[in-house]
């Protein structure tokens, strides 16, 4: 079958329905059920605009029907990749603007830059050309808007939208705004942005009225000092700060949240975290040790940082799933020399990771979780020495009923110390599970060891697996 110069087989599939296999541009192979050309055009539209934009346009190639099908898509999907020069992509930009008499509503639009594209364009004619576009895809009610187009400033026009959904920036920069009016937005996430100050990323956030999701990934150059998250409806925070080792001025970061359930948090380099009304909090992953870095040591004398640390512990105390870094675990112990830890009595499942420490940081964090019942050690690579760290006999782990140890394991002394540990202290303990290499020369050793760990649950299964 020959149709607009595509050659197309019919074929017969299992339901005995008609379907139309086409060879389309590039040697790729569509199938097209002939139910799909049936579809009202409306609702081809948005079955398109799950597809980067590049997809969309080659449907036109399928036949006469689709050829202008695309420039009615609801949504832009660009990576300026697919470009060889500036002028092209701005030109295409235009062009997808102005169809259907650019008043039709906009679902979608993301653009990708990337520096390789060729062409000489002025900093200013640029910052214009995205900011006519956000202008117009503003004017036409766009609800998921997600730019990657370097350093440039975003118009103060989307900071009035009534109908955003979803806001995804990188590299960008935010000017302080006069007013922000965002009540449709659910999600944000920003990258590497920059700010006018302190109070510009404060008023994005706080004029957000319905925001569950929020997710930063600073840079060392943001501007903002004091970075405060203040929402009466953020549901889940991911926060990483910036990854940058030079010199820096002390960050602060205050989180005002009552109703966040998931907290994720990765920073070396803040100084005070800050927290709030956290009553509501299930899930955290917590990886930040309060500048402590770069040969800098907790200091006990230090009481506003004491301080300050036993406020934060406070806050989460009502966690009940928790993921814990060796560099915050580390935090915690030395705090627990100076003052005893909060309860964490909500806490029902708890992750660590530690590295090249003695584990008796674990026990001493474990005894403030009364009603732990699943630990998971993810990775731990022990001292290889005969040192004994079981100096003071730990509390029992009255109601842990599941433990895994994730690293394999080689049958070191500081190994089978954490396993006696587990056993000897757990009452209601129902299963341990190790992994042991099986090529390992050291398995029968290992597993005649373990044997000879009496176990104070009588009911504990202990699995051992090759990893």
């Amino acid at each position: 079958m020959e149709e607009d110069g595509v050659r197309a087989k019919v074929s017969r599939d299992e339901d005995g329905g008609k379907r139309v296999r086409a060879k389309v541009s590039g040697g790729k192979i569509a199938e097209v059920d002939d139910w799909l050309r049936n579809l009202p055009e409306s609702l081809l539209c948005h079955l398109l605009l799950n597809l980067p934009t590049k997809y969309v346009v080659k449907t036109s190639t399928l036949s006469s029907h689709w050829r202008h099908l695309w420039r009615y898509v609801p949504g832009l999907d660009l990576d300026c990749r697919d470009f060889t020069e500036y002028d092209e992509v701005a030109g295409f930009i235009d062009s997808f603007l102005s169809f259907n008499n650019g008043e039709s509503s906009i679902q979608m639009f993301k653009l990708r830059y990337h520096s390789e594209l060729g062409g000489d364009v002025d900093e200013e004619t640029d910052n214009a050309n995205l900011t006519r576009w956000i202008n117009t895809v503003v004017r036409r009610k766009v609800q998921h808007l997600a730019l990657s187009w370097g350093e440039v400033p975003i118009p103060p026009t989307l900071y009035k939208s009534e109908s955003l959904v979803s806001l995804k920036l990188s590299d960008a920069v935010l000017p302080n705004p006069e007013f922000v009016s965002l009540p449709s937005v659910k999600a944000i996430l920003l990258e590497s942005v920059k700010f006018a100050n302190d109070l510009a990323f404060e008023k994005l956030i706080s004029g957000c009225f319905g925001l569950e999701r929020l997710t930063l990934y600073r840079s060392q150059n943001d501007n903002v000092k004091v970075l405060r998250v203040r929402s009466m409806s953020l549901l889940n925070f991911d926060y990483n700060g910036s990854t940058y080792t030079g010199p820096h001025e002390d960050l602060v970061v205050a989180i005002d949240a009552p109703m966040l359930e998931d907290l994720q948090l990765s920073d070396h380099l803040t100084e005070s975290f800050i927290i709030d009304n956290m009553s509501s909090l299930k899930e955290a992953d917590i990886d930040v040790q309060f500048n402590f870095c770069f040969g800098k040591k907790f200091d006990p004398i230090d009481i506003p940082k004491r301080n300050m640390i036993r406020n934060f512990l406070v806050a989460i105390s009502n966690v009940k799933n928790m993921i814990l870094s060796p560099s915050t675990l580390e935090v915690i112990y030395e705090y627990s020399k100076c003052e005893l830890l909060p309860l964490f009595c909500n806490l029902s499942s708890l992750s660590v990771y530690f590295y090249n420490h003695s584990w008796e940081m674990l026990p001493v964090f474990l005894e403030r979780c009364p009603n732990l019942k699943s630990l998971v050690v993810e990775s731990a690579t022990f001292p290889k020495d005969n040192t004994r760290i079981l100096t003071r006999p730990w509390r029992l782990l009255s109601s842990l009923e599941y433990a895994e140890i994730e690293s394999p394991l080689e049958g070191e002394a500081m190994e089978m110390e954490l396993l006696s540990y587990l056993l000897e202290n757990s009452p209601v303990l129902r299963r341990l599970t190790l992994y042991v290499d099986k090529d390992s020369n050291n398995e029968s050793v290992i597993l005649r060891e373990l044997l000879r760990i009496p176990r104070l649950s009588s009911s504990c299964q202990v699995y051992v697996l090759d990893p």
